[in-house]
């Protein structure tokens, strides 16, 4: 029979979203401080080094993420040996990544600046900002995996401590040695902070529910599948880059800063809707994964009917909060041109409806990535937050400011639309579906 209870949605969800808010919540932090302690050519030199932060956030979760999912699959199949070699082996990779990107970082640290940053207003504080960070995969990879193991595993408790410790830790010595150090001092809170959060989770790994012990194992043709089960995740970052570099430049082009301030405003809600759905993703990675170790139909089935019916949920929840919130929030991203502030509130209510479809495509698209149709995954993620979102928001941009909201709204309606085509009437499958021997 099956026990509702072995893989439990709120504990899951509530932790995975709970960190989720806390990133951003943390970045945001960052920007406050760095807003107050320095001038804005500081803020623009930070936001420049993005792009290896991006980086790093890919290359975390290729090599982490489906790697965990792995260990509650084999958990499920109650195979104690491999749930212990690929713990070791993701362990050993995170190190060996962390060393080598460290490495390159810091052997080619003035020239990497000098690519994104390469004006004398921003290049020192850049320089300095990147000083610090070029260290942080040495601690952020070991951070990224386990902190999304002992969420799978049920460590809730060292989870949350962990997760508001490094937001709580960075937010203090940000503001402090931002004073003391400057940007430096700045990136250096982040490193910090994380290799708190790091040794707070470590303490997951002398409990029971872990049980597992370190040994030596690394095979490569394992590192290589659980990249690419995990890569359809891990490139959720680069598509959100490739998203906003396009959007912004051509909004610029077409309708100048005033625009680009409008329509960054509802980038900005569009990628936040979808990250916060990693809420339910993370629930359903773990029980589709269960469901799959023990060689079950009716756990899968359970598993898929409530990740459904919690995306649909969150999509009306966050659909009625963007309808509400639309009038205010231009005046919360400081835009005080009340033209601007107007169309800016068009466009978040023209994109709240889409929230539910948002969420809908990182199920489905993280539904496929782990039953193993990888490719169908890629192009369930991408063609719902860069490949459709992108032409279509040229295109509609070409008549209206407010177009440009439409075509980021049609995304993942659309993107829902061909992939329900496509398993239904070519296929000839349901949009969840997947068959088990019991």
């Amino acid at each position: 029979m099956l026990d509702k209870r072995d893989i439990r949605f709120f504990p899951v969800f509530i932790g995975a979203t709970i960190a989720i808010l806390l990133e951003e919540i943390g970045i945001l932090v960052d920007e406050i401080v760095i807003g107050n302690i320095s001038t804005d050519e500081a803020f623009a030199s930070v936001n420049l080094i993005e792009p290896y932060i991006y980086f790093e956030v890919f290359i975390g979760y290729l090599i982490s993420v489906a790697a965990a999912a792995f260990i509650v699959r084999a958990h499920g199949a109650g195979d104690h040996k491999k749930m212990g070699d690929l713990f070791s082996q993701t362990l050993i990779v995170c190190g060996i990544c962390g060393i080598i990107l460290t490495s390159i970082y810091t052997h080619f640290t003035p020239d990497l600046v000098r690519l994104v940053a390469d004006d004398p207003v921003v290049y020192d504080g850049a320089l300095d900002y990147f000083n610090a960070m070029r260290f942080n995969p040495l601690v952020d990879f070991f951070d990224t995996f386990l902190l999304t193991y002992v969420l799978y595993r049920g460590g809730y408790v060292q989870y949350y401590v962990a997760s508001v410790s490094r937001v709580g830790i960075n937010a203090l010595l940000s503001w402090q040695l931002g004073l003391q150090m400057g940007l430096f001092g700045v990136g250096l809170a982040s490193v910090i902070s994380n290799m708190v959060e790091l040794l707070i989770i470590c303490t997951f790994l002398f409990t029971k529910k872990h049980g597992i012990r370190f040994r030596w194992h690394l095979n490569f043709r394992e590192v290589l599948e659980i990249a690419r089960v995990g890569f359809p995740e891990s490139a959720i970052a680069i598509f959100m880059v490739l998203f906003e570099m396009v959007v912004n430049t051509n909004t610029l082009e077409n309708y100048g800063a005033s625009g680009v301030a409008a329509v960054a405003i509802v980038i900005n809600v569009f990628e936040f809707v979808f990250y916060l759905s990693e809420g339910i993703s993370e629930y359903e990675i773990v029980a589709v994964n269960d469901s799959i170790g023990k060689n079950s139909s009716e756990r899968m089935d359970y598993s898929i009917k409530i990740t459904k019916r919690a995306a649909m949920i969150e999509g009306i929840v966050l659909t009625a909060i963007i309808l509400c919130a639309s009038f205010i929030m231009p005046a919360v991203f400081d835009i005080d041109d009340a033209e601007t502030a107007g169309r800016a509130t068009i466009m978040l209510i023209i994109l709240a409806p889409a929230t539910i479809f948002i969420c809908f495509s990182r199920i489905a698209g993280v539904f496929y990535q782990y039953t193993r149709r990888v490719l169908r995954a890629i192009v369930m993620i991408g063609m719902a937050i860069a490949v459709l979102p992108i032409p279509f928001s040229l295109l509609f941009g070409q008549i209206a400011l407010e177009g440009i909201a439409v075509g980021i709204a049609s995304g993942p309606v659309v993107a829902i639309g061909l992939m329900y085509g496509y398993v239904r009437f070519i296929k000839k499958e349901k949009l969840f579906s997947y068959g088990m021997c019991s």
